[in-house]
């Protein structure tokens, strides 16, 4: 990045870490404040209606002025509404993309009926994922097992690749 293409070797390998990182999981784990792995239902909620609400206020400005601006700024406005419209079901998705792995709150229930709730508004089948995406987590970096990113082996790759991709020596 930034060498214009002229990246030696050398550049190479130290964008990529062929090597383990000095320190393990559970010493990263440690070194976060216990506070930061608590899941309360009232912020986890929070989050669920300023969400909510913010779906409904941005639907209500689109509906109620977006249409009655002058020609030039309407187009204008109708990309913006749909940026912020997307990033705000962006939260609702990654809402109920932490149901999926039990960080809402301490209720599996809970954390299953508004992963379902959300997901299935945004037409994703909440349980289909949910034991998908897990076994994505239990199989991740496997080139045999893992279902959703399964990487070409550098054999299979074209002759053009290591100059796009950030490959290891």
């Amino acid at each position: 990045m930034g060498g214009g293409g002229n990246m030696t070797k050398i550049d190479q390998k130290i964008k990529v870490p062929l090597s383990k990182p000095p320190f393990i999981l559970s010493e990263l784990k440690k070194a976060i404040p216990p506070h930061c792995f608590q899941r309360t239902l009232v912020r986890s909620f929070s989050y669920v209606v300023r969400d909510i609400t913010l779906v409904f206020v941005l639907g209500y400005i689109a509906a109620n002025y977006i249409y009655v601006l002058p020609s030039p700024y309407n187009y204008l406005a109708w990309p913006i509404y749909w940026f912020a419209l997307g990033s705000v079901f962006t939260a609702i998705w990654v809402i109920a993309h932490e149901c999926g792995h039990h960080g809402f709150s301490n209720y599996q229930w809970i954390d299953d009926t508004v992963g379902f709730i959300f997901f299935t508004s945004i037409c994703v089948p909440y349980f289909s994922w949910k034991y998908s995406h897990r076994r994505h987590h239990s199989n991740g970096g496997s080139l045999e097992y893992d279902e959703v990113y399964v990487p070409r082996l550098k054999s299979e790759l074209r002759w053009f690749s290591k100059y796009f991709n950030n490959l290891p020596g």
